[in-house]
């Protein structure tokens, strides 16, 4: 049985003067970052993920990893380790991907074991929310807490829980699919293929899903307007008080995740409980109304010390959170 101390990290107090490598392969998107020990982003690249396998994403990305050390004026001598967030499953313990739902060649693919090979410095592997469950824990919005709940909204549901300043992975390193918490009996499947999942509710694509369907029973509705042209997700909650069909669909995704939450809540007690994703870019008038539901549905002792919060660090909570793991391991 693998040694689950090696799972478990914990923050520590960073140094500016620590240069560390973040790097990701999620959302379509590869991108390496060189941040120092405070989680400041110093230097970035990014490409598009296009159709690579494993082998070729693997490429890719360490030839990333040299531009970022080159843009910062660095090498990889002066680099203290490297964290990898991956957009799928991955075994942190033996540092190797599961599977990826974009490119082919990940299963039971050596990541971090390639990479470190090739850098020459410590690598740590992380599934992508996860990673930026600790990023916000260490960095972002639930700074000083040691018990934290992370939702992502976002392509899929996932999220990442924090017990005690340490990551929880669960018997199969499975801890943290909050997507698939069933918040209906029946209801749409989720991706996964099972019916009533939280997924199938608050991911963007259900989300926009969900809005089409709404719009095409009412062609008079003022929500018309936003839907024939691009559109981001949280610009929905621009027409919530004008579009009847709009402001039903978000009641009801607030709704379904308000009782997941109010379940996580009840479970573990949390310090804080951060959301992140496009659909919290929605602000205040995303998360006043989720506040509002959280307290109805939840064990009203279990709220007194929680904090719901906006997540801090957006779009570079991944790979700030890759660095941070990367920080605490070694």
């Amino acid at each position: 049985m693998a040694d689950l101390t090696v799972k478990r990290f914990r923050a520590r107090p960073p140094s500016a003067s620590e240069r560390v490598l973040g790097l990701t392969i999620a959302g379509g998107l590869l991108r390496a970052a060189v941040a120092n020990g405070k989680g400041h982003i110093l230097s970035h690249a990014a490409e598009p993920l296009d159709n690579l396998d494993a082998f070729g994403v693997f490429h890719r990305l360490r030839h990333l990893a040299t531009t970022a050390l080159a843009a910062a004026g660095l090498t990889t001598a002066d680099v203290k380790a490297a964290g990898i967030a991956f957009g799928g499953p991955v075994d942190p313990v033996r540092g190797v991907t599961i599977f990826s739902p974009r490119s082919p060649g990940f299963e039971d693919f050596p990541l971090a074991a390639l990479m470190e090979e090739q850098l020459g410095v410590p690598t740590v592997l992380e599934n992508d929310a996860r990673a930026a469950a600790f990023g916000e824990a260490v960095f972002g919005a639930a700074r000083g807490c040691q018990t934290v709940i992370y939702v992502h909204l976002g392509t899929g549901v996932g999220g990442g829980i924090i017990v005690d300043g340490r990551l929880v992975y669960g018997a199969s390193s499975t801890a943290g699919e909050i997507g698939h918490i069933v918040v209906t009996a029946g209801g749409p499947l989720c991706s996964c293929g099972k019916p009533g999942h939280l997924e199938a509710y608050a991911s963007e694509p259900a989300v926009r899903a969900r809005i089409w369907e709404a719009l095409a029973l009412d062609p008079a509705d003022p929500g018309q307007e936003l839907v024939r042209r691009p559109f981001r997700v949280h610009e929905l909650f621009d027409y919530v008080a004008v579009s009847p069909a709009i402001r039903n669909v978000i009641a009801d995704t607030i709704q379904m995740l308000a009782l997941a939450i109010a379940s996580l809540i009840a479970t573990l007690n949390p310090e804080a409980v951060i959301i992140g994703g496009p659909l919290a870019e929605g602000g205040s008038a995303f998360l006043e109304p989720l506040h509002a539901r959280v307290r109805q549905f939840t064990y009203p002792a279990s709220l007194r010390r929680v904090r719901i919060a906006l997540a801090e660090l957006g779009p570079d909570a991944p790979v700030i959170g890759a660095v941070a793991l990367a920080l605490a391991r070694v």
